[in-house]
């Protein structure tokens, strides 16, 4: 509440000083060294990030080849011994020898290089976040010197306000005993952190360019020694296994790939030509009677075509026709009562869902095991496409996923 209480009495005197309505000390000195601090703040802050990050993309580089290495022994142990890749795919029987040493050499590279990642924590790491540190607290120094002076140019300027006053009143002598008292207090403080500035503030700035210039001596060193230790790891494992001499990586990768990125494109697995949605546009857009018929309407139509044919060479005459002579003389039964319409709306079909089912085009209904779907429109087959609303949202979905409550 202090602070907040100084701030507002600054407030005035700093937005006056701005358009140059109160006089405000200047001070050449001063602005040049926090020229020169504000620079060593930004580069110590700045080497700070730089190392960590460096420690972490290293650390994650290694983490990340150990993880491939081993999906390539995962990927290629199932298959080269069940498709036996080596003599389908000669080109691959070297790849498939050595990927449980490359896996090895991985892990081997991270154990060995865990003691510069170690060094670089203790002899960059800290040591930069120690010198952003005092940073910090030197700006909160320069900060309050600031304010401290702040204070000193409002009061000097109502103590020569009052004392260039010809005609002072009674209330005007006592204002300006309690404004000098305040102005002494103010240019004390003002002195001391200007004062403190002024000695030490160099001393620093010539002590943080002797801690700086080690400093990246050792990082550019030890960058240099992680470098050197991957690249002689990597190239005692490639050394009679690949040949390194050419350098157009692009075109060995398509020389040894052959046509099998054509072959992957067509595959008709990878494809899908109609989406669902438009299926099920398509069969409600057509006619009943010129749907296609389904399998089990083909087999009964070859079973009776097959059969007609039959009774055919057989020379066996068809049954009589229906017609209303046969049926004289025998009552027909009365016809069914008509069915009370029930009042109200019509119930709320719901249906279980028993299989998670994503969607797979626009219009679809995604769900998953368990939910509680409301029947907006179906048909008689659970195999087609019916219409629910779950949550809110309304889509096409297959009736095979799920169960009529």
């Amino acid at each position: 509440m202090k602070g907040m209480t100084k701030a507002l009495q600054r407030t005035p005197h700093n937005l006056t000083s701005k358009f140059g309505m109160s006089k405000s000390t200047p001070s050449a000195d001063r602005d040049r060294r926090e020229r020169k601090f504000a620079a060593i703040e930004a580069a110590s802050e700045k080497m700070h990030k730089d190392s960590v990050v460096f420690r972490d993309g290293v650390t994650s580089l290694l983490s990340s080849g150990t993880s491939f290495s081993g999906s390539l022994a995962t990927l290629f142990a199932p298959i080269g011994n069940e498709y036996n890749l080596a003599s389908k795919f000669p080109q691959s029987e070297v790849t498939i020898k050595n990927i449980d040493a490359y896996q090895r050499l991985m892990e081997e590279l991270k154990e060995t290089l865990q003691p510069e990642l170690d060094l670089i924590e203790s002899r960059i790491v800290q040591p930069s976040k120690e010198l952003n540190d005092i940073c910090k607290k030197i700006r909160k120094t320069c900060t309050k010197r600031d304010h401290k002076l702040v204070d000193y140019d409002r009061h000097n300027n109502s103590l020569n306000k009052l004392r260039d006053k010809k005609e002072k009143s009674l209330k005007d002598e006592k204002n300006l005993f309690k404004v000098e008292q305040d102005f002494e207090l103010a240019a004390g403080e003002y002195e001391h952190y200007n004062n403190l500035l002024k000695t030490e503030l160099p001393e620093f700035l010539r002590m943080a360019t002797q801690f700086v210039d080690p400093l990246f001596h050792s990082f550019y060193y030890m960058q240099l020694n992680v470098y050197y230790i991957m690249l002689e790891k990597l190239q005692s494992f490639t050394d009679g296994k690949y040949d390194l001499e050419r350098r157009d990586i692009e075109n060995v990768y398509f020389e040894q790939r052959g046509d099998a990125g054509e072959q992957l494109d067509e595959l008709g697995i990878t494809k899908r030509l109609v989406t669902t949605a438009k299926l099920l546009q398509q069969s409600r857009g057509t006619p009943a009677s010129s749907r296609t018929v389904s399998s089990s309407s083909k087999a009964d139509l070859a079973r009776k075509e097959s059969s007609a044919g039959s009774y055919a060479s057989r020379n066996v005459s068809a049954p009589p026709p229906y017609s209303a002579s046969s049926t004289v003389g025998k009552k027909a039964p009365p016809p069914p009562p008509p069915l009370k319409p029930k009042p109200g709306a019509a119930p709320k079909v719901y249906c279980t869902a028993i299989f998670d089912y994503e969607a797979q085009a626009a219009g679809d209904l995604s769900f998953s095991a368990g939910d509680r779907i409301e029947i907006v429109e179906r048909t008689d087959s659970a195999e087609d496409w019916w219409t629910g609303r779950l949550d809110g949202r309304q889509g096409i979905f297959p009736g095979n996923y799920t169960q009529v409550d």
